[in-house]
């Protein structure tokens, strides 16, 4: 498994090298649980805690994604940047050109490069679909989600969804 403080520490590095001001990490923490996302910051009362899901310091997997995880969640930490607005979006190019990486709002286990993965198969009772992107989301009980998916919106591109299944 590898080292998150070590590529923690690369990755601030990278931000310091293009003058990108982060806020105060206190801890990084790595998520056995997480099976729909790559990472998450969370602010504290003395600074940000990121915790980073465990199948991207798997030693088979890709570690551009590793990287590219935690530079995200790194850009979190800048004033207005909690979400994914303009200026964070702004931050992510600035990055991406600079290094040739794909920070972007969403990614899928192919785009990370994660081919190991230690989560289990769900079997979904009902998926839903986006129009436009394609993207699938599974659920495993009756929402309002499946019951009105027009409702709702893709969270990757904002497309209309329809159920499946």
């Amino acid at each position: 498994m590898r080292d998150i403080y070590e590529y923690a520490s690369v990755c601030m590095e990278l931000l310091d090298d293009l003058g990108i001001e982060y806020g105060r990490v206190i801890r990084f923490d790595i998520n056995t649980r997480a099976k729909k996302r790559w990472g998450q910051c969370r602010r504290e009362r003395l600074g940000y805690s990121i915790n980073i899901n465990a199948d991207l310091l798997d030693e088979e997997n890709d570690s551009d994604g590793l990287t590219e995880t935690i530079i995200h969640e790194l850009l979190h930490t800048i004033p207005g940047c909690m979400n994914h607005g303009k200026k964070w979006k702004s931050m992510a190019e600035k990055v991406n050109q600079a290094y040739g990486l794909n920070i972007a709002r969403c990614s899928s286990a192919e785009d990370k490069g994660v081919t190991k993965r230690d989560i289990n198969k769900v079997e979904y009772k009902y998926i839903l679909q986006c129009d436009s992107c394609g993207n699938t989301y599974g659920r495993i009980r009756m929402s309002n989600a499946v019951k009105f998916p027009k409702a709702y919106r893709c969270g990757c591109c904002g497309g209309e969804l329809k159920r499946i299944k």
